[in-house]
């Protein structure tokens, strides 16, 4: 063999080998996503003009509920943009949760504004219809592109949100959730391109909020975090935020449905729903999102109130996997005597104490429900026996479901939903499973 080739041959694996050393060398790896600017405060909205004119923005495409213009919440943000020299173009079509039609007439309205940059400003429904009227806008595609594997589209437009609930997490996450045209299931569309550039975290934009949507999209940012802290793709940072929101809400939630003019309390629960939403958007959800988006979408029961429902009976079930976790967030949910702090650390006390403390969490999580005055089970709402096997295929298709920490079979589900349809009784929360 010639020279050229004995040493052709000897670089290929020289090079072979050390891309394997390099490979194996990797390890323990997590990526973390977040919007690449946050402002966060009393009168955010009023700095929203001079962010975007930071950023070079010429025309912003609004995207928001109608209530909230109607309320006049989005006065502060058209006064900014106004300074600003931005022009502004209004989308105000967003019904509570958006369907593919009006995402469609979003995206040729976008098409018509000749916009640089699409702002959701509401709760999630118009948060995440902005995000894909974004995307979509700027790829040329429709829903079923944006949630088949291996989507390879990338947005082209600038992209923001301002909330005005504390719950969906929606300005921070990678995720947009669109109802079908049938108004019975939910499109979880999920894509690095969905993430916002830009978040504005204004809490005067919630005092006016009333009590039951201050409850149910507080419990939504509670679901977030618990469901983020023992989610099988968590990691150290998404664990921290989600560790951190739940204490914040656990404090400031109730003052916020009792006392909704309070802004301190509205600016704690604003933060960690932001938090709660980093922490999801990361490390993903679980089983109670999963199984929401059927009964929400099958029932018109709003996400946070659905939740709220299931939240105690999939963490009495994923306790068989995460009783340390979830013991460890008794101290945060104020549990006296709880013995540990830290999601997913190692647990100090004995085996007996970690059950005590697993119980006490989810008996926390119920009293905290029922202070706010959220429902308890799923009655009211008109949910069948005989509907539960066709929920129960919908979450095992959900994209949630992949970061549940115990898996999940159909015969799971369908007894779950089962103890959703009764009032909680004197038992311990976690017995059952």
């Amino acid at each position: 063999m010639p020279a050229a080739l004995d040493q052709a041959a000897a670089a290929l694996i020289t090079q072979t080998a050390t891309r394997t050393v390099d490979a194996l060398a990797a390890q323990n790896l997590f990526h973390f996503s977040a919007p690449r600017h946050t402002l966060v405060g009393a009168g955010a909205t009023l700095k929203l003009g001079e962010l975007l004119q930071s950023q070079s923005v010429r025309r912003v495409f609004i995207v928001a509920d109608q209530a909230v213009h109607q309320r006049g919440l989005l006065a502060p943000a058209l006064r900014s943009l106004s300074r600003a020299t931005i022009e502004v173009e209004l989308f105000t079509g967003i019904e509570r949760e958006p369907g593919v039609e009006v995402i469609e007439r979003g995206v040729a309205s976008l098409a018509q504004s000749d916009a640089d940059f699409v702002l959701g400003c509401g709760g999630g429904s118009a948060m995440d219809a902005a995000k894909a009227i974004a995307v979509l806008g700027s790829c040329g595609c429709d829903l079923d592109a944006l949630t088949a594997a291996g989507f390879e589209g990338r947005r082209r437009i600038g992209l923001g949100a301002v909330p005005t609930t504390a719950g969906t997490g929606s300005e921070v996450t990678d995720i947009s959730v669109i109802m079908t045209g049938s108004q019975h299931h939910k499109i979880v569309a999920k894509h690095a391109t969905l993430m916002p550039d830009v978040a504005v975290i204004d809490p005067t934009l919630m005092v006016t909020l009333p009590a039951a949507v201050t409850a149910a999209t507080g419990i939504d940012a509670l679901t977030h975090a618990i469901e983020a802290c023992v989610a099988s793709a968590g990691n150290p940072l998404s664990q921290a935020f989600a560790m951190s929101a739940i204490g914040e809400i656990a404090r400031a939630l109730p003052v916020a449905v009792g006392n909704g003019s309070d802004l301190a309390a509205r600016q704690t629960m604003a933060v960690a729903a932001y938090k709660a939403g980093l922490a999801f958007s990361n490390a993903g959800l679980g089983l109670v999102h999963a199984l929401s988006h059927q009964i929400g979408a099958r029932y018109g029961i709003a996400h946070g109130v659905a939740n709220g429902i299931l939240l105690p009976h999939v963490m009495a079930f994923n306790a068989l996997v995460c009783r340390t976790d979830y013991a460890a967030m008794a101290p945060v949910l104020g549990v006296p005597g709880a013995g540990s702090s830290g999601c997913n650390s190692s647990y100090s006390s004995n085996g007996n104490n970690e059950r005590r403390d697993c119980d006490n969490t989810i008996a926390a999580v119920r009293r905290l429900l029922a202070d706010i005055g959220l429902p308890d089970n799923l009655v009211p709402f008109g949910a069948r026996v005989e509907d539960f096997a066709e929920l129960a295929d919908g979450a095992l298709q959900d994209i949630c479901i992949q970061t549940n920490p115990r898996d999940v079979a159909p015969a799971d589900i369908i007894p779950l939903l089962q103890k959703a349809m009764q009032p909680p009784g004197p038992q311990s929360p976690a017995s059952g499973f």
